[in-house]
């Protein structure tokens, strides 16, 4: 368990082995002059509510039980956590398909 900064508790795993084991998805991570470009001429913008935007990707069923740890018990994460190997690259995948 981590401690945040507002006091409260955070559940944290130490995925490296399971990270040694992941295929590294190589999606780019886009450069903000392409995102500015699309952006030019356009007239109407929306906002995104991304707080704890990774804690709203779900995890395939399948994947659940690589996540698990031990602070109170045994604890899956329900929906990405930080410290995948991949969660950089589909949280932008996500949002490129949303954009």
């Amino acid at each position: 368990m981590v401690k945040k900064s507002d006091g409260s508790r955070r559940p944290c795993g130490n995925y490296r082995a399971l990270n040694m084991q992941t295929i590294p998805d190589k999606y780019p991570i886009g450069y903000i002059h392409d995102f500015t470009s699309y952006l030019h001429g356009k007239t109407v913008f929306a906002t995104l509510d991304l707080k704890r935007a990774y804690h709203q990707v779900p995890m395939h069923e399948e994947n659940k039980q690589k996540t698990a740890i031990t602070p109170f018990g045994l604890f899956q994460f329900n929906f990405m956590t930080f410290g995948l190997r991949n969660a950089a690259q589909t949280m932008q995948r996500l949002m490129d398909n949303a954009l």
